[in-house]
Parts: C-alpha cells; sequence; structure tokens
C-alpha cells in the first residue's frame, strides 16, 4: 500500500510539471496572436467607420476633381408651396365634425418642374382633398400616420404630374380641430 501510494504521488508530480508547460505554451501562443487580431480589428474598424477612405483616396487626386465637377452640375433644388388645404375628415355619423387643414412645400429638381406643377395645380388641389375627406382621424395620428400620410401624398402627386418627379413632401402645417 505505501507503494501505490508513493506511485500515485510521483504521477501527480508529473502531471504538475507539464501543466505548467502547456499553459506556458498556451501564453506564448496567446501573446503572438493577440498583435496581429488587433492590427486586423483596428484596419476593420477604421475601414468599416469611414475613416480608412481618406488614406485610400490620396493618390486617387483625379477623381476628386471629377466628382466635385459633378457636384457643380446638378441641378438646384426648387421648393413649390402648395395653397392651404381645409378639409373635414371621415367620422362617423352622429360624431362631431373634425377639421384638418394642411400646408405642404414639394421638393423639385428644377424651375420647370414647378412651373409644371403650377398648371396642374387644380388636379393637385382636387387629388388631395379627395384623398384626405376619406381619412379618419385614428389614421393619421402619430408619427406613423404622418409618415404614411406623407408616402401617399407623395405617389399620388408623382402619378399626376407624370414626367414631373416630387422629390419629397414637406409638411409646413398641420392643424386638427
Amino acid at each position: 500500500m505505501a507503494e501505490e501510494n508513493e506511485e500515485q504521488q510521483t504521477e501527480n508530480e508529473e502531471n504538475a510539471d507539464a501543466a505548467p508547460v502547456v499553459v506556458a505554451s498556451k501564453k506564448k501562443i496567446l501573446l503572438l496572436l493577440l498583435p496581429i487580431f488587433l492590427v486586423v480589428g483596428t484596419v476593420i474598424c477604421l475601414y468599416f467607420s469611414g475613416m480608412a477612405d481618406s488614406f485610400l483616396t490620396m493618390g486617387g487626386s483625379g477623381e476628386t476633381k471629377d466628382v466635385s465637377k459633378e457636384d457643380k452640375q446638378k441641378p438646384a433644388t426648387v421648393f413649390y408651396d402648395v395653397p392651404e388645404i381645409l378639409v373635414n375628415l371621415s367620422v362617423k355619423s352622429g360624431q362631431k365634425p373634425i377639421y384638418f387643414k394642411i400646408r405642404v412645400a414639394l421638393e423639385m429638381n428644377s424651375a420647370a418642374d414647378a412651373e409644371q406643377v403650377d398648371k396642374m395645380l387644380p388636379r393637385v388641389i382636387d387629388s388631395l382633398q379627395f384623398y384626405l375627406r376619406e381619412m379618419r382621424l385614428e389614421e393619421i395620428q402619430g408619427s406613423a400616420g404622418t409618415y404614411r400620410l406623407k408616402e401617399e401624398i407623395q405617389g399620388r402627386l408623382n402619378r399626376i404630374l407624370a414626367p414631373v418627379k416630387v422629390g419629397e413632401v414637406l409638411f409646413k402645417d398641420i392643424l386638427i380641430q
């Protein structure tokens, strides 16, 4: 029995000696790989944050000149104010009428587009009034309702003014009474 205890003790000592060697080799691998991961991680972070773009385009200064020429050739944005529209919203029978007043500005690409809208203004107002009269108060409440209203107005106006494109519909006034 004493011999068995001595054998177990020598095995434990051998295992204890082997453990620091394994730990030491893992530390060496970690010390070698850690700087590589840091460099790769930094490069990836710089690339996705956009800071690496300035380093990558330093040699291509000719490209930046072409881009600046394109920016100068873009047409100026023109805003067209649609007259104020006042409608009563759709309500259940017996319910008090709800009035909805709206003023919008349309973002156009050129003054010629704004002139085209001016020519089609009666049709634009008719379409907006027709759409707004069928709306219920629940449909336009909150930011989601306002966003849907904006998208629907933009879609309708783009269909009415066919070759002319409305870039954005900007709300100047929204009043619910």
